[in-house]
Parts: C-alpha cells; structure tokens; sequence
C-alpha cells in the first residue's frame, strides 16, 4: 500500500537532509583542508592560497617526514601499544561485564562503584605513583593495564549481557557446559556486533593515547608515533632536526598537515571492516526491551 507522504514529513526530510550536510562539513572541510595542505607547495601555504585542494602539487613533506629517523620505529610502538591494549581491554571487559550481567550477590554495590568511577578519579599523581611503585615506568604496561578496563564501555557491555534470552544460557547448561564454556562457546559468537564496535572505540583510544606515553615512558626509542606527532605540531624536532628559518619554516604547516594525514590512515582503515557492526553494536548495548 503507499502512503502519500506529508507536509511536514517532507518539511522534516529537508531540514534533517540540511542538518546533516552541515554537520559532515564541518567534518569534512578541516580534513579536506589538511590534505591539500600537504600536497601543496610551501609558498602557497605560506600566501594563503590553498583551500579545498592543492596549489602546486609537492610531496616534499612526505618524503621529509619518512626520512625521520623515528618515524617507523614510532608506528611500530603504536601498533604494539593499540594491539596489545585493546585485545587485554576487551578480554578484561568481557570477563568483568559478563558476571555483572546476572543477579549474583553484591552485584548493586558493584555496579555503583564502577559508576563512582565514572565520575570521580584518583587524579594523575596518585596514579603516577601507583604505576611507579608497581615498577612499570618506561614499560607498555605503563601505557595499557592502569587503562584496560574503562567504566563507560564496561556499562555498556553488562547491559548488552544482559540481553540475552535467560533460556538460551539454560539451554546450554542442561548440555553439560559450565559458565566459561557458555561465554566463549555461545555468548561471544553472538556478540560479534558490540566486540566489534568495543574494538574500534579501544583501538582509537590507545592509537591516540600520547599523553599518557609522554607521562610514563622515558625512553623515546618508545615513544609512539602519536607521541611524535604531538611534539612535531608543538614545533620539536622534525626529521632529526629543529624548525629553523627558511625553507623550514616555510614548509612547517605542510609537514604539520602530512604527519597528522599519516597518522589518521590507519585508523580509518577499520572502519570499512566493523562498519556493518558499529551501529548495531552500540544500540544493542543501550537499548534493553
């Protein structure tokens, strides 16, 4: 059957498609900015003449920044530290939120003081303290474990658990299997669409997570690629050497642009792969019947 479609149906198509287009420009626009930026040529950049796309194609910058001696060293540490912290962040996850999920015992206390937490924190210096009286300075355990269990996401996932049907999980203990085996054999291979839209936020978080390498990690060899970046925007050192005059900082904000367009890349490598789970992931942990 068809529905003529309204007034104010239409009315209200047209100011959302408007509302919409606004808000992916100011997304798009800056991004867009930045990659003519460090395609265009130094004098350009510094006349003010690039907008939307290059002015004198040069990829001068890029071939600066991959000549920097910790460049590849610096993706390295940020892969490790975003593979490590956000498998151990999504196993913790999972084993904290799954028991949480059920009516155990003390389980509103629980609940109440992960809440606390979301609010409230001990601060920076007692938690330098912790880290460093536990040993783990200058470590990636420094970067991950203080941080691998974050209490927004872990609400999340207790209100996903507890979603599931209770006679699936009765199902499958009239089979024989015990509570672990119920986890990894039925629930998780159900839940592909919240670990999916879990392992995105994670991995965001650790591959942009330079402060706290800046606070816990002496060594620079260690120093994750976002960490570089960071002091490269700041004016530090760029492929081994300072700012200076000229040519240099002529072409500073192309090679700004260029480490921070090198950088997103991999980011936004996923998000073709969990795209079809995000959505559905993130509803499904919000939204109880």
């Amino acid at each position: 059957m068809y529905y003529r479609k309204t007034v104010g149906y239409r009315l209200f198509a047209c100011v959302n498609g408007i509302l919409m287009t606004c808000i992916m420009a100011t997304v798009l626009v800056p991004f867009l900015h930045l990659l003519s930026v460090s395609f265009s040529e130094s004098s350009a950049i510094v006349g003010g003449k690039v907008g939307l796309l290059p002015v004198g194609w040069s990829l001068s910058s890029y071939t600066r920044l991959f000549h920097h001696p910790s460049l590849l060293g610096g993706f390295r540490n940020a892969a490790v530290q975003t593979a490590v912290g956000t498998f151990l962040s999504l196993f913790m996850l999972t084993i904290c939120a799954y028991p949480l999920s059920k009516p155990i015992k003390g389980r509103k206390v629980f609940i109440w003081l992960i809440m606390i937490t979301m609010f409230f924190s001990g601060g920076l210096i007692p938690t330098y303290m912790l880290v460093k009286s536990l040993h783990l300075i200058d470590t990636l355990w420094a970067i991950v474990l203080p941080f691998c269990i974050m209490p927004y996401y872990l609400m999340i996932m207790i209100s996903f658990f507890q979603s599931f049907p209770d006679s699936l999980e009765e199902s499958a203990r009239m089979d024989g299997l015990n509570p672990i085996q119920i986890l990894f054999r039925i629930v998780l291979p159900l839940s592909k669409a919240v670990l999916a839209a879990m392992s995105l936020f994670l991995a965001v978080y650790y591959w942009n997570n330079w402060f706290n390498s800046m606070i816990y990690l002496n060594s620079t060899d260690k120093y994750p690629i976002m960490l570089l970046v960071r002091n490269i925007v700041a004016g530090a050192d760029v492929a081994g050497g300072p700012m200076g005059t000229g040519t240099d900082s002529m072409s500073a904000a192309s090679l700004k642009a260029s480490v921070i367009m090198i950088t997103t890349l991999p980011i936004a490598c996923m998000i073709p792969f969990v795209q079809k789970h995000f959505a559905k992931g993130v509803m499904l942990g919000a939204i109880k019947g």
